[in-house]
């Protein structure tokens, strides 16, 4: 208790300020009675990085945390109803159209965005101060017997908190920490990724409205307006260890290496090649992932959200909004477990039990998709030698609605964990 009488502030340290550390921060500020700080390693926010899929899981998050209005200025919502459209790679024949549920509000439709707009409007929301950069943290430690987490940042300081939220993505320090066995690497696909004013592809004929991905076996070009005027190309392509290793995260590969792409390339849909024309530089992102964690807790007092907890680049385009939902699920998790005096006190295991209840089920449902993936791209594949008509036919076969995952309720999944709870072994 403070000398007041008032139960001491809840102490939260998240480690990592990106898309999905910022909102945790954002989320939990909310909470009576806490004190939140997020740490971020890098001197200042990333401006980097390419377009971001709001999923209407994603949305529906953002907007309890973000005025509609402020959200909507920075996106793109193509017709109809959001739409993703998956054309073939050569003739840009539509296989797969998929669009948000009818029965959702039209600003909950499926929306594209770009990193750097995101990233500035959650942080523009943060309390001041709440972020604190050029923060390294070096390691971390249990204090036996108090409940705390200790932090060690560059230079020796040290901090204690009553919660920690890992969130410094998928090259967490701290999941290998407590992890070792859990090993992040390159599974042999390269994103090609760039943004630019969309007037650069002024007078192109043919050029869709809408967010496309032209499918081949291997390869995937999507293409998109992604709001605020600007426009997205990712191409998705397999590259060789060897070449790989010629490559670095986030950097540019230059004439060259945009032209390489254009050679690849220029057997595709017409489109393609257009576009590829006007584009001046791309930046190269090796795919690394690794298996994501079975547990998302730790010790009554450790909690893992985002590409922490599940560690792969480019999950059906939804890392962010995944992420999201786990900062939503957390912060629903210790407002059901805070004392019903209004004063703030909160019940921080039996917090991280119902967080870990409502997301695990969802998470583990996308990875083992994910491996099912798998199995039917190789179907598929085996028609596309032989017979175009029986690829195109077995694609669509295999790629069903994936509304589960996109639309999938996380406020549902906090009631359900709490409704589950066993109330006489509540302390």
């Amino acid at each position: 208790m403070a000398p007041n009488g008032h139960p001491k502030p809840l102490r939260i340290g998240i480690v990592g300020a990106g898309l999905v550390g910022s909102a945790t921060a954002l989320a939990l500020s909310r909470l009576p009675n806490v004190s939140v700080s997020a740490f971020e390693q890098s001197p200042i926010p990333r401006e980097a990085g390419a377009w971001i899929s709001l999923t209407p899981t994603g949305i529906k998050v953002l907007n309890n945390l973000i005025p509609h209005a402020e959200l909507t200025a920075i996106c793109y919502r193509p017709p109809p109803r959001g739409a993703y459209v998956t054309r073939h790679w050569r003739t840009g024949e539509v296989l797969v159209l998929r669009s948000s549920s009818e029965s959702l509000r039209d600003e909950y439709h499926q929306a594209r965005t770009h990193r750097h707009p995101l990233l500035k409007l959650i942080l523009g929301h943060l309390p001041v101060g709440a972020v604190q950069y050029g923060r390294k943290v070096t390691s971390v430690d249990l204090v036996e017997g108090s409940g705390e987490v200790e932090l060690t940042f560059d230079g020796d300081k040290t901090e204690k908190f009553d919660l920690l939220v890992t969130a410094d993505g998928i090259y967490s320090k701290i999941r290998r920490h407590f992890f070792p066995e859990h090993v992040v690497g390159y599974k042999g696909a390269v994103a090609y990724r760039t943004i630019f004013h969309k007037a650069l592809l002024d007078g192109i004929e043919g050029l869709h409205d809408d967010s496309g991905a032209w499918r081949a076996d291997t390869d995937v070009v999507f293409l998109s307006e992604v709001g605020l005027d600007m426009y997205g190309v990712v191409i998705i392509r397999p590259e060789s260890q060897e070449f790989v290793a010629t490559l670095a995260w986030e950097r540019s590969i230059g004439p060259k290496g945009v032209q390489r792409l254009r050679d690849f390339y220029k057997d595709w849909d017409p489109i393609i090649s257009r576009v590829l024309e006007r584009v001046e530089d791309m930046q190269a992102y090796p795919l690394d992932s690794g298996p994501w964690l079975k547990q998302l807790v730790l010790h009554d007092r450790i909690a893992f959200v985002g590409d922490a907890a599940h560690p792969t680049a480019g999950a059906y385009g939804a890392g962010a909004a995944m992420g999201h939902g786990d900062a939503w699920a957390l912060y629903r998790a210790l407002q059901a477990t805070s004392s019903g005096d209004g004063m703030g006190s909160y019940d921080v295991p039996r917090a991280l039990r119902i967080f870990q209840q409502a997301r695990l089920p969802f998470l583990m449902r996308v990875e083992q998709q994910m491996a099912v993936d798998v199995v039917n791209a190789g179907y598929v594949r085996q028609a596309g030698g032989r017979d175009e008509d029986e690829w195109i036919r077995r694609f669509r076969e295999r790629n069903a609605e994936n509304q589960w995952l996109t639309e999938h309720d996380v406020e549902l999944e906090v009631q359900m964990a709490v409704m589950g709870e066993t109330l006489w072994d509540r302390k």
